[in-house]
Order: C-alpha cells, then structure tokens, then sequence
C-alpha cells in the first residue's frame, strides 16, 4: 500500500475492515458509524488531528455534523487516546488492543501544528514484545507531543520508510491491513 500510494513514510492504520467499531471515514464521506465502545481518530483537511471518544457521539446525524463542521478527511477507529492537549491518558479499560499486555505497538502522534510524530515499539534483541497501552502512553509524552492515538498492534504495527520495512513485527510475518496512514512529497 505505502508504495501505490507513493509514501515516504507510512505505518499501519486500524484494522476497519475486520473489525465493525468506532467511526470510519474516508474523503469526507461516513462509511461506518458505531462510536460507542472506542475512540476514534479525525484527520481535518487544514491537518488537524481531532478525537471523538468512546460515546461522546450517538447518531448518523451528530457524526456527519461533527464531520461537517470539522471538514474531516479521514478517520481512524481503533484507539485508545493516549495525549490529549498536552496531558498523558490514562487507559484503566478497552474493550480491542490487549491493553495490559505486551505487544509490539504503533501511534501517531502531533506535537504542532502540520509536525506529525509516527511512532513503533517493537521487539527487543530477546523477541520479547515492548509495551502495554499505558507502557506506549508514557513514552510517545515523554516525546513531547500534544496528541497521541494508538494504532493497530502486534503483527500490524509496520512502519515503511521509502519502500522498506524499518521494524520487525510480531509473530511470524507482517500481518495484512485495511489502511496506512502515510505522508508523500
């Protein structure tokens, strides 16, 4: 996907196709409207980074205004929110992501305006998985960044940079994805 889509750098999004949770949107459009059991993640066309937590919006209707109002590209369901203004999140439960297990993760992160931070924790020399949800939370706002969001973990949490994979996943091979989130020239 990263090179059909000529990235620089690219990392794995949600796994929306799998999975029928949060709010997914794509070119201003609604495609899936369940925001009730996670958060999700708005990208506005000014390059904005916006969230929606868990219940915050009920119907087609609120989700399309919010949209709207916020002119939201593309979205993002799989969560949680790790920073949110500056302030570190922290996840006591989620209902997708193993939270309080140690797995390879992956999140993107915003420390200004337009200055977009992609992160991966991977497997150490041991093989052994990196991080918990809250493990990932501490250490991408130790970076200083403003916002966080989590992205799909473990055989999913790829970053390509050029055409090249730049991290080992979990388990046996890179597993398939419904999205990247990238960047291009």
């Amino acid at each position: 996907m990263a090179k059909q889509a000529n990235a620089v750098v690219a990392i794995n999004g949600d796994f929306y196709a799998f999975r029928d949770l949060g709010i997914t949107v794509y070119q201003r459009t609604l495609y899936r409207n369940s925001p009730a059991k996670v958060d999700s993640c708005f990208f506005t066309s000014t390059g904005d980074m916006l969230f929606t937590r868990a219940g915050e919006l009920t119907g087609e209707g609120e989700t399309q205004k919010f949209i709207e109002d916020n002119d939201v590209v593309f979205a993002i369901a799989f969560g949680p929110v790790l920073v949110d203004n500056g302030e570190l999140q922290y996840c006591e439960r989620y209902p997708i992501g193993e939270i309080d297990t140690e797995y390879s993760r992956s999140c993107i992160g915003m420390s200004d305006e337009l200055h977009y931070f992609l992160m991966t924790i991977n497997h150490t020399t041991d093989a052994r998985p990196r991080a918990t949800i809250n493990e990932l939370a501490r250490f991408v706002y130790s970076k200083g960044v403003q916002k966080a969001y989590n992205l799909d973990g473990g055989g999913s949490a790829t970053m390509v940079l050029g055409d090249q994979r730049v991290n080992k996943t979990s388990g046996s091979r890179e597993r398939d994805v419904s999205d990247i989130v990238y960047f291009t020239k």
